[in-house]
């Protein structure tokens, strides 16, 4: 099995995640397949997520190089901006988040969270260079002798891509001990490392199980190129010579309405129907989003073929606060 524990990580207490059954889901979908979810929404840093993963292992590269200071970027509700922030403010660090949106004139949501850990943050428009600014910041801040540390967004870059190589390592382990079989695991991608990771984790240490990328903010052709991308360079930077093509991913285009961060009815449903069997919630940006993706071809029968189905339960719940005229009424 591939060994990546030769990568500093900044707290390896994080982690395994539960892997947890989802009979009441199961029963009201009427579906063949056992239904199950990875709790990488139950990490402890920032109210969890799939990114504090990811950042595990980025951030610890950022205290050894030394870094004071953090740059990251995402747009205004951004859950990799939280997880960051809060890693940032638990290492010592200051932070700057380059947010590509217009500030809104109530701070809710993640937004909110910014702005109680006092993060600096820095509104540039859904057009802005935000790499652009991020250079600028970081410019500033070595004139101040300070060490900037650029994170690119949902730390996707291989390293952070280990995250969820270590994510789908623990599900083969978990899967081991409770006698069950994964053939299809759904998550949502939008930066493709989560995806990456876990196609890597897959290939190498659980090759049953199918990965299924429900996409948050683009078409499944873009994204499978983009994944495929990213998976190819995490090959090359654990020197491992292997290489994938778009055509080996798997990325659904149909759930996430055309655009990104704006709730689906599909999506809307989704969450509270999780909600309502089985007492966890998602969000509609992203979870609840791929968690529809999941539903729809589960009712369809398309994943018949396996035993058990698994859903990465990549956190995001402060975005229901952000949209919570989509949940007035029952």
């Amino acid at each position: 099995m591939l060994d990546i524990s030769r990568f500093p990580r900044v707290s390896p207490a994080i982690c395994p995640t539960p892997l947890e059954e989802l009979p009441r889901l199961r029963k009201a979908l009427g579906c063949r397949p056992r239904l199950f979810a990875k709790r990488d929404d139950t990490t402890t840093v920032g109210l969890g997520g799939n990114k504090n993963r990811k950042l595990n292992f980025v951030m610890a590269d950022a205290l050894a190089q030394g870094a004071d200071v953090i740059i990251t970027t995402a747009g205004v509700q951004s859950n990799h901006c939280r997880q960051t922030l809060a890693w940032s403010r638990r290492l010592g660090m200051d932070c700057h988040l380059v947010l590509t949106g217009d500030e809104p004139k109530v701070r809710q949501g993640n937004l909110l969270i910014f702005t109680i850990m006092g993060a600096d943050l820095h509104f540039i428009g859904e057009n802005g260079d935000a790499e652009g600014v991020m250079e600028q910041i970081a410019e500033q801040e070595r004139r101040r002798g300070r060490k900037p540390y650029l994170v690119p967004i949902g730390a996707s870059v291989p390293l952070g891509v280990l995250g969820y190589v270590e994510s789908v390592m623990e599900v083969a382990k978990q899967a081991g001990e409770a006698g069950v079989q994964f053939g299809h695991a759904f998550l949502p991608t939008g930066s493709a490392g989560t995806q990456a990771g876990a196609e890597i984790g897959a290939r190498e240490a659980y090759p049953v199980m199918r990965i299924h990328g429900v996409s948050v903010s683009r078409d499944a052709a873009g994204q499978k190129a983009k994944v495929a991308d990213l998976v190819n360079q995490t090959y090359a930077f654990l020197g491992i010579a292997k290489t994938v093509d778009a055509g080996d991913i798997i990325v659904h285009d149909e759930y996430y309405g055309g655009t990104y961060g704006v709730a689906t009815q599909a999506g809307i449903e989704a969450i509270k129907l999780v909600g309502r069997t089985e007492g966890l919630l998602l969000d509609p940006v992203y979870t609840g989003k791929a968690m529809s993706g999941m539903i729809d071809l589960l009712k369809k029968g398309a994943l018949d073929d396996a035993g058990a189905v698994l859903f990465f339960h990549t956190g995001g719940s402060p975005a229901l606060f952000a949209q919570a005229e989509h949940f007035q009424k029952p």
